[in-house]
């Protein structure tokens, strides 16, 4: 049985996905960013739920419920506005890829919802491939085009705030 949320009393279990989700999902939202750190170094901060709410737009908290890290490792998610979102690791990729399928949520907009976050050697910093793929409701699908924009939106602002921190760390 997959972990139930609760949040002002609404509990929701989302559809666990795998990677081929992200290639075959209703609704996919993406985008690229550059930073000048290395993918490395890029890595070990989304390796670091800690420092999420540091740099990520509207993320409170997040922290992990589930092993550390690594593939099937779990980690639980607070954003303001959006909810609070249970996340199981489907690509563990140190420097390469950090991918999730979102098991618990209390937002009403998906049924299954993953990000994958592919990362590569640009010159001498990392090119950020994001993906955010999902399966609407139909709440879902009504909010879809806000929801991409406002998506897109935090991707590109949260790359900004993750060069700066890198770059005076």
């Amino acid at each position: 049985m997959e972990p139930r949320l609760r949040y002002l009393g609404v509990v929701k279990s989302l559809v666990p996905t795998d990677l081929a989700f992200f290639d075959r999902a209703a609704l996919r939202i993406v985008a690229t960013t550059r930073l000048s750190a290395s993918p490395a170094r890029v890595f070990a901060s989304f390796a670091d739920p800690a420092a999420w709410p540091r740099w990520f737009p509207l993320l409170k908290s997040a922290r992990w419920v589930e092993g550390q890290s690594g593939v099937g490792a779990e980690r639980e998610v607070v954003m303001k506005a959006l909810g609070r979102f249970r996340e199981r690791f489907i690509a563990w990729d140190p420097g390469r890829r950090f991918a999730f399928t979102m098991i618990g949520s209390t937002s009403p907009l998906a049924t299954q919802l993953a990000e994958d976050y592919q990362l590569s050697a640009d010159g001498t910093g990392t090119r950020v491939d994001w993906i955010m793929a999902a399966t609407p409701t139909t709440i879902g699908k009504l909010a879809g085009g806000p929801t991409s924009l406002l998506m897109r939106r935090l991707f590109a602002r949260g790359g900004r705030r993750l060069e700066q921190l890198l770059s005076t760390t």
